[in-house]
């Protein structure tokens, strides 16, 4: 657990919260409240205070609503919960699994088909009595209550769906199409909305959801999962998804670009200025940005002010993905490469170059004696001996080999 000085009071040991007994909203909120105690019962400004400090957003209210067990609290919102009573690293992976197991058992198990609606219908010619609605959908197909539910006035047809189970509610949108179905979640309850996208298959929920203004969009995508909310912007136009992403919180979005494929964030940094390209980079890990393909990256990581990052960036990224990009860049672009890079990765990078291209001399001469001389040096035996070879062909087989000097 954390210190006293930085959860403010004294940890208690004696308690011992358990995700792995967390199958509910309910249980996850009590293990977030033992958890919060067994790290000394900061207090909720203490809490939001120290979740700023290491860079996340955590509002006291966000905190009572996560502990309350009546909300299920975001992904993030747990993590970072975790981080600040002090939880290990190798503790995390368990808290994520219990926000799983709760978010599943809260909206992806199976519902009941009919819950109670207010009104009536008018009972059929011929009967004795009145059936309420439900009755009269329990015993309908989806295909048929669509149809009624289709004849309705918008309202009306809102009011319908939201007295139905998510999975039911979802199978029936799914039928009347993108368009009607789109016109009537916009009238229905936040919550309900957002559970039915994540219900529906991630095409149809984009499909609906590229019809609503991106402010609608956010707060149902923020609402969700971030496993549910990345496939579905996945499907989403590629603008509209960059936009998105650009607009969450930091914490949010870091989380959901970890379940969106690198491919699909080299097309949506194509969608971004250079300063929010540059933004959506820093908030990967360095091997998720290393792993980014897009010729504009090696030029936004050479203007970036953390050096420092873009450096462990060019390090980390395969050499053989990066040298294509010095290819296609300008001199400028590909010597300052050279030099940012440590030795191992700019050897691997000169092992690349072809003798025989046009530009080979202008390359080797302009990385330097010396900086070719650090890269033998870091180098494993083989690879260094094809840099050595270089080495020799442009500056003469007089180049010393440098491991030798070093046993000597």
């Amino acid at each position: 657990m954390t210190s006293p000085s930085a959860a403010g009071g004294a940890a208690r040991p004696d308690l011992r919260p358990d995700p792995e007994t967390v199958t509910s909203v309910s249980e996850l909120g009590y293990q977030l409240r033992l958890l919060r105690l067994a790290a000394g019962a900061p207090t909720l400004r203490r809490m939001e205070a120290s979740a700023a400090e290491g860079g996340t957003s955590l509002p006291r209210s966000t905190i009572s609503n996560a502990m309350s067990g009546r909300h299920l609290p975001a992904l993030s919102t747990v993590l970072a919960f975790v981080s600040v009573c002090g939880c290990p690293a190798h503790e995390i992976s368990r808290w994520r699994a219990a926000w799983q197991r709760a978010y599943a058992d809260r909206y992806m198990h199976p519902w009941d088909p009919v819950r109670s609606a207010p009104h009536v219908t008018a009972a059929p010619p011929g009967d004795g009595g009145a059936e309420t609605a439900d009755e009269v959908d329990a015993e309908a197909t989806d295909g048929v209550l669509a149809a009624r539910i289709a004849s309705l006035p918008l309202v009306q047809s809102a009011e319908r769906l939201t007295a139905l189970g998510p999975h039911r509610a979802a199978a029936i949108l799914t039928a009347l199409g993108a368009g009607p179905a789109s016109a009537r979640m916009a009238l229905m309850p936040h919550e309900q909305t957002r559970t039915i996208l994540v219900v529906m298959t991630p095409d149809v929920a984009a499909e609906c959801m590229a019809r609503w203004n991106e402010e609608r969009v956010l707060s149902l995508v923020s609402d969700m999962a971030e496993d549910a909310a990345a496939a579905r912007m996945t499907e989403l136009p590629q603008a509209t998804a960059a936009g998105l992403l650009i607009r969450m919180t930091a914490s949010k979005r870091n989380t959901i670009l970890t379940f969106l494929a690198p491919h699909l964030v080299s097309r949506l940094l194509a969608e971004l200025s250079d300063d929010d390209a540059l933004e959506l980079l820093r908030t990967m890990d360095v091997r998720m940005a290393a792993r980014v393909w897009s010729d504009r990256l090696l030029r936004l990581l050479l203007a970036c002010a953390d050096t420092a990052w873009a450096v462990d960036v060019l390090n980390a990224k395969d050499p053989g993905s990066l040298f294509p990009m010095l290819e296609r860049a300008t001199d400028e672009e590909r010597f300052a490469t050279f030099r940012m890079v440590d030795p191992v990765q700019r050897g691997e990078l000169i092992r690349f170059i072809e003798p025989d291209e046009p530009r080979y001399w202008g390359w080797m001469k302009a990385i330097g004696k010396d900086s070719v001389t650090e890269a033998i040096e870091a180098l494993e035996p083989a690879h260094a001996a094809d840099v050595l070879a270089l080495a020799r062909r442009t500056w003469g087989s007089s180049f010393p080999d440098p491991r030798q000097q070093t046993q000597a």
